[in-house]
């Protein structure tokens, strides 16, 4: 049986968030810095530069013309959003050296990629939410905790998930038995370790949760709702009424689902954006030549 403390410690060789992303993200976070300190900070890494370019040029945003330059991303994002899209940036070189763990990385950051894309697209359906990038950052973190299970007990995460699948049991409650932690804790410990804010925490630690209450109950319930929906097929012409009618019994399934404050349009056109987008989106971070290693199924 595995306590965070000793999983934690077996982690050791899971690289902290680079130096760049801590530079940055100070620029950023400064009032006395310019877009052309920012720029020019970005621009030391190649790799991020171009990865950056990559996403922000990608059918995620959309943008009319084509940017060439982190000072064009800049004025055209804004500050807060360009960290977003550097912490995804950044993950990607960070865990791209688990390709030699028996995971199967790509469907993993399918997964996650496809989750956030859904998160942001909910969170801006909703007037009180300012931050919507932050909700792509939490989609596409939610479950790292498995990474860090996957490079300190690979063996123990091939268990897990054949019995998750066998008997449908819930996989916190087999991680439970199997590790004596789960992954929604270890994740909300590595987000702790990486100073990230409250709200990606919380969302980390609670993206499983049923019921969601307290301070960022509807941030929660946004992830929680878009982690379920990145796993169905949720494209539906709701004009239709036996297609309404087909995503309301999938919808059925998924308990609380309403408390997100998401209508059955904007859950369609998210799923609908999540299949569009996901291979753009991972193409540009460079997840795309992750492989899945046979040995794992």
């Amino acid at each position: 049986m595995q306590n965070l403390e000793n999983l934690l410690e077996q982690s050791e060789e899971l690289p902290s968030l680079p130096e760049i992303y801590t530079r940055v993200s100070e620029l950023i976070e400064s009032d006395n810095s310019t877009a052309r300190q920012i720029g020019e900070a970005v621009q030391t890494d190649a790799s991020l530069t171009s990865r950056v370019l990559k996403l922000i040029n990608s059918a995620y945003y959309g943008l009319p013309n084509e940017v060439t330059s982190i000072a064009q991303a800049i004025s055209y994002l804004g500050h807060q959003e360009l960290k977003q899209i550097l912490l995804g940036s950044v993950l990607a070189g960070v865990f791209n050296e688990l390709k030699s763990v028996n995971f199967p990385l790509l469907d993993f950051w399918t997964h996650s990629i496809k989750t956030a894309i859904i998160a942001r697209h909910l969170a801006m359906q909703n007037i009180n939410i300012i931050d919507h990038e932050a909700f792509f950052t939490a989609g596409l973190l939610h479950d790292i905790g498995r990474l860090v299970i996957a490079n300190a007990a690979p063996d123990a995460l091939k268990d897990i998930d054949d019995i998750v699948t066998t008997t449908g049991i819930d996989i916190l409650q087999v991680e439970a038995d199997q590790l004596g932690i789960t992954h929604t804790e270890v994740g909300a410990a590595l987000m702790k370790k990486w100073g990230m804010p409250s709200l990606l925490i919380q969302c980390v630690k609670r993206h499983h949760e049923v019921h969601h209450i307290g301070p960022f109950a509807i941030d929660t319930s946004i992830v929680y709702l878009a982690n379920q929906l990145s796993k169905l097929e949720l494209i539906v012409d709701i004009e239709n009424d036996e297609e309404l009618k087909k995503m309301q019994a999938i919808l059925s399934k998924i308990p609380n689902w309403q408390n997100s404050a998401c209508t059955l349009e904007q859950i369609s056109i998210a799923c609908e954006l999540a299949e569009e987008q996901a291979f753009s989106v991972m193409e540009s971070l460079g997840m795309n030549d992750m492989q899945i290693e046979d040995d794992y199924f």
